[in-house]
């Protein structure tokens, strides 16, 4: 804590012994004059020192109060400190015992003194006195009360109106903080339990910031959808099986475009593509796995459930077709050369699951099914089309919806079984 923090947070403790000092100063000097001077009675003087003490002690104590309102308002309107000083806290137990115990017990002394000394002098003078001395002492004694009162009470509602005023900074931050606003804390306006509490809510505070900064970045990298399974430990070990349509989206001649342009320009081009593509995928439930240079990989029918995820992932290819058109328009009006690519889309059996070292996972599907439509992705370059889909995938597509025109039986690479091949017209 700063020089400055300590000297805020101490400053209604030294308001307190500089009140309480001048007045029991104030009382001995006038107990020394009354003893010394005037030849009273040394009960005379003890009286004066413990009335003086007793207003001392009161005035410190609404001396301390109204230095801490000032504290509480000041540090609210600045944001107030980091953390409370732990060397010099008061405790709110503390405060509250002092504030009470001091009140009832300073009035229990001060009036059984004045009735003690009245009675003496009652006593001692009985016999010269008259009738209406007793009235005398009596509203001496009902003033003395009714002033200690109002000075208790005005003591303990300062006191509450502090709690209140803190309390209510502590609430207003909770709320904008309930309403997801992690920049404005909590001050630390006093030095106790709610500076304690204010400091602890901050820190949360932080660590919910960073934790949403960090769940921020993650889903930039990573699909929202499995970045919040993998935040939430909703990822199986050892995988899933799922049977999903797995689509796979290829840029034509990406090398030799690479080769004629700044690395910034390809950047751009791709984060241009990869942005419109990757909106058709997500419109129609689907997730993108990953990119792998100019690749797209993407999934239907999990995280997200789909029935009927063949048919969403056709509807996001020819989606993607339209979408590269109008990529192309723009680019020919740019004066730029169009850009081509190949889909395909295979159905089937993945498991679903975190791949890689105990260092570095990545979240993949893996199986046959996944080969299988990288595949016939390539295929496009045979057969001189832009999206081809399987067998598999076309027996899950609702009948007369799609334009299909079969292509026979295709070899893949790595199966010893021909696949059936569909163009989408």
């Amino acid at each position: 804590m700063s020089r400055a923090s300590q000297t805020t947070f101490s400053r209604p403790r030294r308001e307190f012994i500089a009140d309480f000092s001048t007045w029991l100063g104030i009382g001995v000097w006038l107990a020394l004059n009354y003893v010394f001077y005037f030849q009273s009675p040394l009960a005379t003087g003890v009286k004066v020192v413990m009335g003086c003490a007793c207003f001392g002690l009161f005035g410190g104590m609404l001396s301390y109060l109204t230095a801490e309102r000032r504290n509480i308002v000041q540090l609210g309107e600045t944001g107030g400190e980091n953390a409370p000083n732990p060397a010099a806290m008061l405790s709110v137990s503390a405060k509250m015992l002092f504030f009470m115990v001091t009140v009832l017990l300073f009035m229990t002394l001060v009036v059984l003194l004045m009735v003690f000394m009245d009675i003496n002098f009652l006593l001692a003078n009985r016999d010269a006195l008259g009738s209406n001395i007793y009235m005398g002492v009596f509203k001496e004694i009902v003033f003395a009360f009714l002033v200690l009162l109002g000075l208790s009470l005005s003591i303990l509602t300062r006191y509450s109106g502090n709690m209140r005023l803190v309390l209510k900074n502590q609430l207003k931050a909770m709320e904008r903080f309930a309403q997801g606003d992690y920049q404005a804390g909590v001050p630390v306006v006093s030095n106790d339990e709610f500076g304690v509490i204010a400091a602890k809510t901050n820190d949360m505070m932080e660590g919910l910031r960073e934790r949403d900064m960090c769940r921020l970045s993650f889903a930039k990298y990573m699909t929202p959808e499995v970045s919040e399974k993998i935040l939430k430990g909703e990822i199986s070990q050892k995988g899933e099986m799922h049977r999903v349509s797995i689509l796979f989206c290829d840029l034509r001649g990406y090398t030799p475009f690479v080769e004629k342009r700044r690395p910034e320009e390809v950047v751009e081009f791709l984060n241009a593509y990869f942005s419109e593509m990757a909106q058709s995928i997500k419109e129609n439930n689907g997730i993108v796995l990953q990119y792998i240079g100019d690749e797209i990989e993407a999934v239907f029918g999990y995280p997200i459930p789909e029935d009927d995820h063949a048919r969403m992932a056709l509807r996001a290819a020819l989606d993607m077709r339209h979408r590269l058109e109008k990529l192309n328009g723009d680019r020919k009006a740019a004066g730029k050369e169009p850009v081509r690519h190949g889909v395909g889309i295979h159905t089937g059996e993945v498991l679903a699951g975190s791949v890689g070292s105990p260092d570095r996972l990545v979240y993949a599907m893996v199986g046959d099914a996944v080969n299988v439509a990288s595949r016939i992705q390539n295929l496009n370059k045979q057969f001189g089309t832009d999206i081809l889909i399987s067998d598999a995938a076309m027996a899950l597509l609702p009948p007369d919806e799609f334009a299909l025109e079969g292509l026979g039986p295709a070899a893949i690479r790595g199966k010893s079984k021909a696949v059936e091949i569909y163009k989408v017209s």
